[in-house]
C-alpha cells in the first residue's frame, strides 16, 4: 500500500473515529470473579469496512507518523465506553500505552489520561496503566512515567515481562503494582520445566516486592492449573474469555466457569499431593534398600554393592556418602546408563570432596534433621531433572550421611 494512501486511510479512521473497543476480562481465581478488563482497540477500514486488528492498526499509524493521535483517541474512547459499564466502579480498566506518547507534555501539565478519566467520570484507582518497560529507552524516563501515574492513584502495570530485554533492575525503578508475565513464557508452561522455573522465580520476586502477577495469554486448562500452582494472582486469555463488547460483558455469567475451574484446581492439587506422597514413599523404599546393602558390608567398600544394585533401577543418577563433617567417603557411584556432560566444570565428585556447605548436608547437620529433600533442580553434570535425598545413618559406631540423587520425572508433570 502506498504511503499516501495509508496516511489518508489512517487520517480518516482518526477523524471519523472508525474504531470499536472490546474488553477482555481479567480473572482472579482466588476471588472467583472478574476484577478488571483490558481495552483493545480495533480499526474499521473506511472503504471496505473490514476490521483492522490492533497490531496492524498501530503499526500502520506508526508508519505514517500518527501514533500519538491514534493512541489518544483509543484511550479516550476506551474510557468513555468503559464508563457505560454498570460495574465500572468495581473493576479496573487496563490501558496499554504506546511508550512513544507517554511523556509528551500536555496543557497545564496534565496528562491526557487524567483528562479523559475526568471527562468520563472515572476514578483514578479504577485505571491501570500498562507499560512495556523494554520499549522505554532509559531508566530516568521510566521512573518519571511510573511515578506520574502512581501519584495520581492509578495502578502501574509492567507488560510483557520476561520478553525480549526485560531487566530485573527496572522492577526496582518502576515499583509496579502488577507484573504481566509474557504470553510466550505462559504458553505450554504445563509441559516445560524451564518455563515453570522462570515463572516461579518471577512470581516469588513479585511477592517480595509487593506486586501482583498476571498470567497473560492462558489458553488451556493445563496452563491455568500450572500457573495457579506456581502462584499467579490474576489470569487473562482465551481460556476464560475472548475480547468482547461492553454489552456482552453486561450479561456474561462467569460463575459456572469459576465453579468448574475451582473443582479442577482442587482435584489437581489433590492429585499432586498423592503423586508426591507416592514418589517420596518410592524414594524412601529405594533409599532403605541401598542403606541396608551398605550396612551388610562396610562404608569403605560399599561401591561394589551399590553398583550391583543400581543396575536394576533407572531412577537414580548417583549415590555418594559423606562423613560427619561433610567430606565424601569413597567415589560417586553413577546410575545405570547415566551419561555425564563432557566438560571440566561438572563431573562426579571424588573421595575427599568437601560437601559441608551443600544445602542437604548443612540443614541435616545444623537443624538436627534425619532426612532432607532438595527441591527439583537440573543437574549440572547430566542435564537431568533431579532431587537429592540425604539421610543420616550409623555404621560401626560412626555417623554418616547417605546422599542419593533421584531422577525426578514427576515435577514437570504435576
Amino acid at each position: 500500500m502506498e504511503t499516501e494512501t495509508l496516511t489518508s486511510i489512517m487520517s480518516t479512521i482518526i477523524e471519523q473515529e472508525l474504531v470499536y473497543i472490546e474488553f477482555q476480562p481479567i480473572i482472579s481465581l482466588k476471588l472467583k470473579k472478574t476484577v478488571g478488563v483490558e481495552a483493545l482497540c480495533r480499526g474499521i477500514h473506511p472503504e471496505t469496512k473490514e476490521t483492522i486488528p490492533p497490531v496492524k492498526l498501530f503499526s500502520d499509524a506508526a508508519s505514517c507518523g500518527q501514533t500519538v493521535e491514534l493512541d489518544r483517541m483509543c484511550r479516550r474512547l476506551a474510557m468513555k465506553e468503559f464508563a457505560k459499564f454498570k460495574l465500572s466502579k468495581e473493576l479496573v480498566l487496563f490501558l496499554n500505552f504506546d511508550p512513544a506518547v507517554l511523556d509528551i507534555p500536555t496543557p497545564n501539565d496534565k496528562s491526557w489520561t487524567k483528562i479523559y478519566a475526568d471527562d468520563a467520570g472515572l476514578y483514578y484507582n479504577n485505571i491501570a496503566v500498562e507499560i512495556t518497560e523494554s520499549q522505554i529507552e532509559n531508566n530516568y524516563k521510566l521512573e518519571q512515567i511510573t511515578e506520574k501515574y502512581s501519584n495520581l492513584g492509578m495502578f502501574v502495570v509492567l507488560d510483557d515481562f520476561g520478553a525480549l530485554h526485560s531487566n530485573l533492575n527496572r522492577l526496582v525503578i518502576s515499583r509496579p503494582d502488577i507484573i504481566k508475565i509474557d504470553r510466550q513464557l505462559i504458553k505450554n508452561v504445563s509441559q516445560n520445566y524451564y518455563q515453570q522455573s522462570i515463572i516461579k522465580s518471577i512470581i516469588d520476586l513479585a511477592k517480595k516486592i509487593g506486586s501482583l502477577t498476571l498470567a497473560e495469554g492462558v489458553e488451556t486448562k493445563e496452563d491455568v492449573l500450572k500457573c495457579h500452582e506456581l502462584g499467579a494472582d490474576l489470569f487473562q486469555g482465551f481460556y476464560f474469555a475472548r475480547p468482547q463488547s461492553i454489552n456482552s460483558l453486561e450479561v456474561q455469567d462467569i460463575k459456572p466457569m469459576m465453579d468448574m475451574i475451582s473443582f479442577d484446581i482442587k482435584k489437581h492439587m489433590s492429585e499432586s499431593i498423592d503423586t508426591k506422597k507416592l514418589q517420596h514413599a518410592n524414594f524412601e523404599s529405594i533409599f532403605d534398600k541401598i542403606q541396608e546393602e551398605i550396612l551388610k558390608s562396610d562404608v569403605c567398600v560399599f561401591e561394589e554393592t551399590v553398583t550391583k544394585y543400581l543396575k536394576n533401577t533407572y531412577e537414580i543418577e548417583c549415590v555418594f556418602i559423606l562423613d560427619s563433617k561433610g567430606f565424601q567417603v569413597g567415589k560417586t557411584i553413577c546410575g545405570f546408563e547415566i551419561i555425564f556432560a563432557d566438560n571440566n566444570l561438572f563431573h562426579p565428585s571424588k573421595s575427599g570432596t568437601d560437601h559441608s556447605l551443600k544445602e542437604y548436608f548443612y540443614y541435616i547437620s545444623n537443624l538436627n534433621l534425619n532426612t532432607y529433600y532438595t527441591d527439583p533442580y537440573i543437574s549440572l553434570a547430566t542435564g537431568i531433572l533431579c532431587r537429592t535425598m540425604a539421610k543420616k545413618f550409623t555404621c560401626n559406631g560412626e555417623d554418616y550421611v547417605l546422599c542419593i540423587d533421584f531422577i525426578d520425572n514427576k515435577s514437570c508433570q504435576l
